[in-house]
């Protein structure tokens, strides 16, 4: 039983650090302008080194939003792993995760971003086989090497950019492979944010603890991706701004068509996560920087939001399919108006921290003058938003089911208090930010009939929604046609939620592919070559074949031919001395 006391622990470490990290905001907007401090680091030794910290809206605002996301979740611990045995290391594992995104946040060069992106993987590998049995593992493996294709890319980028004798973010818009690096920084930021072909790993990190997949999920590690590329954005060339358009495209698509008919709740706010980051990739390929950044601070705030209700609703039933869940909202009306909040941001509904950013989002690509096919497809992905966002509210509120919460009064303030908390940023999160950002209050020329085309998806998404319940997930259960209610419609909801087979290409070909290269290599090296050089076996027959090579008379023809061959070698090397002088 956790007491009050060691929960408080953590929550104080992390408050301390959002008071620091605001009045280092407030000392920024009283300057002015952006700075830039640098930590010595073993001053007074040959190794001196300066670390440096830049200090300009967009870290301080992300930090102080990391760090209030990472203190209501110290709060939630309190409640989701009460009895937990080893809640003091999986608080030390939560704060080393946080701490290399701060890492990430603040240090604006290749060096430190390494160290934050090294310490994001190594610490969501532990943090995702948390649980020990053989699903964490599995999805801890295809998560942590998933990424190491972007960690292997970036570590060629440091390797390119060193020749410059430079490691800022600014000298790789001068250098003379700019292109070169730009599309290992692309690429290595799609592995970390999760964008097709990478998006396998994003649904199997919900083997984590929930409050974990709050975290990566809101503001650590699927962001870091998205906030160093937006850090790249003035490196960015313009051969690749089509193809991030069409990557996040895809990844919008991909994840709204699973996320509609996946039964999992984990699962379907995981895939929503994955529709979201494809949104803000998809601001950044039209250039609307400063908007790709409102969208990851606004999302943050109710997606953290979100997977805490959830997480609060699967711990109070036990149950993580949404066809079992229901009647919620009556033995806990106060988590489950704050998920309405969060479902409702998430469709982007009219005066709520989605609708801000997301408007501002789908503004910026309408006017950016993309082709016709990706326009359909963004607003099909759009209304397919509302409709799973809809279905979830739906399920968890409405359905049969009914359940009661049993809480004391200790763990109902650790649910409730950093919810409200969350909440409260969902709801006027976006219109603060709006109000006090300028750059958030970017102005796009669209015709009128395109500015009324982010409010027309989420009245589509509404009929969509209502035509969805009424047929597929309430009216085709009550039908008698066995052939419709078993099969057809069990093959096809199975295969749309498979994310287009993503996983098991994944985890079956990438993963046994490498296994059956590498254990071909073990069978031809180890057991092959270096078994018969080095190994026993070889050892034996070296020696056989010495002693019968000295017995057979032919060694002193041989060593005669080497001992010409040095003499005459040593000749050359002083004729070819002497006359070089």
């Amino acid at each position: 039983m956790l007491t009050f006391m060691s929960v408080m622990k953590y929550y104080n470490m992390l408050f301390c650090g959002l008071v620091i990290l605001s009045w280092l905001g407030i000392c920024f907007v009283l300057s002015g302008g952006n700075t830039i401090v640098e930590l010595e680091v073993m001053s007074g030794t040959v190794l001196n080194m300066n670390i440096p910290m830049m200090l300009d809206i967009y870290s301080v605002v992300f930090g102080m939003v990391v760090i209030t996301i990472s203190s209501c979740i110290m709060l939630y611990n309190g409640f989701y792993m009460d009895g937990e045995l080893f809640y003091d290391r999986f608080c030390k594992l939560v704060l080393l995760f946080v701490l290399s995104m701060l890492f990430l946040v603040v240090i604006p060069n290749f060096l430190g971003l390494m160290i934050g992106w090294d310490g994001l993987g190594l610490t969501s590998y532990l943090l995702v086989i948390y649980y020990q049995d053989k699903r964490s593992l599995g999805s801890g493996t295809l998560t942590v090497l998933s990424n190491r294709v972007g960690d292997v890319l970036f570590f060629i980028g440091i390797s390119l950019i060193s020749s410059f004798s430079s490691w800022g973010f600014v000298d790789l818009s001068m250098s003379e492979i700019s292109s070169l690096l730009c599309g290992i920084v692309v690429v290595g930021c799609m592995t970390k944010s999760a964008q097709v072909p990478f998006s396998a790993w994003l649904p199997a990190a919900m083997a984590a603890p929930t409050p974990v997949s709050a975290l990566v999920h809101s503001s650590t590690l699927v962001t870091a991706g998205i906030y160093v590329l937006f850090r790249f954005s003035s490196c960015i060339t313009s051969e690749w701004y089509l193809f991030l358009g069409i990557v996040s495209t895809m990844t919008m698509l991909m994840s709204a068509i699973s996320a509609v008919f996946e039964s999992d709740v984990k699962k379907v706010v995981a895939l929503s996560t994955l529709s979201q980051l494809g949104v803000m990739m998809l601001a950044i390929s039209v250039g609307a920087i400063s908007v790709c950044f409102f969208h990851l601070v606004s999302h943050a705030l109710f997606k953290a939001l979100m997977f805490l209700c959830v997480g609060g609703i699967i711990h109070f039933t036990g149950i993580q399919d949404l066809r079992y869940l229901g009647g919620f909202i009556y033995s806990n009306p106060i988590i489950s108006s704050w998920l309405g909040v969060a479902c409702f941001s998430l469709s982007g509904f009219p005066f709520l921290s989605g609708f801000y950013s997301k408007d501002l989002v789908l503004e910026s690509f309408f006017s950016g003058g993309l082709n016709l096919i990706l326009c359909v497809l963004v607003i099909f992905s759009t209304c397919l938003t509302v409709i799973y966002s809809g279905w979830l509210m739906f399920s968890v509120f409405f359905l049969s089911n009914s359940f009661s919460s049993g809480l004391s009064m200790v763990s109902g303030l650790f649910l409730s208090i950093p919810c409200t908390i969350l909440g409260l940023g969902a709801l006027f999160g976006g219109f603060f930010l709006q109000s006090i950002v300028l750059d958030f209050n970017t102005s796009f020329e669209v015709c009128g009939m395109m500015k009324l085309i982010p409010i027309s998806c989420v009245v589509l998404g509404v009929m969509g929604l209502m035509l969805y319940i009424s047929i597929l997930k309430v009216g085709i259960f009550n039908l008698k046609v066995k052939e419709y209610n078993t099969n057809s419609l069990t093959v096809i909801e199975d295969s749309l939620a498979k994310m287009w087979f993503l996983p098991s290409v994944s985890s079956d070909l990438f993963s046994g592919g490498v296994l059956y290269w590498s254990s071909s290599v073990k069978e031809m090296i180890e057991d092959g070559y270096l078994e018969y050089s080095v190994g026993s076996d070889g050892i034996w027959l070296n020696n056989m074949s010495v002693s019968n090579y000295y017995m057979s008379g032919q060694f002193d023809s041989v060593g005669s031919c080497f001992v010409k061959g040095f003499v005459f070698l040593g000749v050359f090397l002083f004729c070819f001395s002497i006359f070089s002088l």
